[in-house]
């Protein structure tokens, strides 16, 4: 899958759906398991590194927060083995529009985004 083909919409609408329900739980996901779930919706073409799941993952973050201010989706997706998001999360959240400020953390924002959705 591309970001300019048709079904993107609606895998970034499925993947909201899915770190919501997550969220709420307070737990986190891997981005295999992201993948998976994705696949079981019909996506199968969002392999869980790299490529589309980089854009998707920023599109999440981006989803009805176009201000950044709102807490990062996507901090609740880990990587399997060491628990933590990519090196690549911590660079789109001092990226603009989110621009974390210096002593943000990754264990912040997932705490951030388990409280906004614990009280959905």
């Amino acid at each position: 899958m591309r970001i300019k083909d048709p079904e993107y919409p609606a895998a970034l609408e499925a993947a909201v759906g899915i770190l919501r329900a997550r969220a709420r739980q307070g737990r986190t996901i891997t981005y295999g398991e992201l993948s998976a779930e994705l696949a079981a919706q019909g996506f199968d073409s969002i392999p869980p590194h790299r490529g589309v799941m980089t854009y998707l993952l920023k599109d999440v973050c981006l989803h009805h927060n176009e201000d950044g201010r709102a807490p990062m989706l996507s901090a609740i997706v880990v990587n399997k083995a060491s628990g933590e998001p990519s090196d690549q999360f911590s660079g789109l959240a001092r990226s603009l529009p989110f621009s974390r400020s210096g002593n943000w953390t990754w264990q912040n924002e997932q705490q951030r985004v388990f409280a906004q959705h614990r009280e959905e």
